[in-house]
């Protein structure tokens, strides 16, 4: 038997409602009391839209209220018509019409949502060790790589050139460049 679908607003904290645009009247879950949200997969709430940045704001609930931070986004983060400046926490209340870049949402409370438990029980994800740091050792780019093997298939390639040709004489170069005449011996 086929499982019924799921309320997308179930364990929500919050939600954003689409106002504008091809996914008009949708509702966009907030899960999580901390949040990335930008056009990228690596943010939590992805916004399918090409006037949002890869990763334009983070929402955050702390100290009893949410908070929004535009991220340095190309296009803007707006909240009620005043756009944001950018890395400066902003307070967001509910009922707010925000603005990501052409994308138009309101921001809704959930009355069942018990904001204070999820911030207590929130444990930010682990940071990604970078790949430098993984390994151990010099890594060359492939590129580079390939750029020494040409230049030492051609160096090979002269050194084997230059020893099969025959040692040059000079006088024979001499008299392959001066023409004889019948007049002079």
């Amino acid at each position: 038997m086929p499982t019924p679908p799921r309320d997308q607003t179930a364990d929500a904290l919050a939600i954003f409602g689409v106002q504008a645009g091809p996914r008009s009247g949708e509702e966009i879950a907030v899960r999580s009391p901390v949040l990335t949200l930008g056009q990228g997969s690596q943010n939590d709430v992805v916004l399918a839209d090409d006037s949002v940045s890869t990763t334009h704001a983070r929402l955050e609930y702390a100290a009893g209220a949410w908070l929004l931070t535009d991220l340095g986004s190309t296009n803007g983060t707006y909240v009620e018509g005043s756009r944001l400046p950018p890395n400066a926490p902003t307070p967001l209340p509910y009922g707010s019409q925000i603005r990501f870049g052409g994308l138009r949402l309101l921001f809704n409370q959930v009355p069942a949502a018990d904001l204070d438990a999820a911030r207590a029980s929130y444990t930010p994800p682990s940071a990604a060790v970078p790949v430098a740091e993984r390994r151990g050792g010099m890594r060359v780019p492939v590129w580079i790589f390939l750029l020494l093997v040409l230049i030492f298939a051609a160096i090979a390639f002269f050194a084997v050139g230059a020893s099969s040709q025959p040692p040059l004489d000079p006088a024979a170069a001499l008299t392959e460049l001066v023409p004889t005449s019948p007049g002079y011996s």
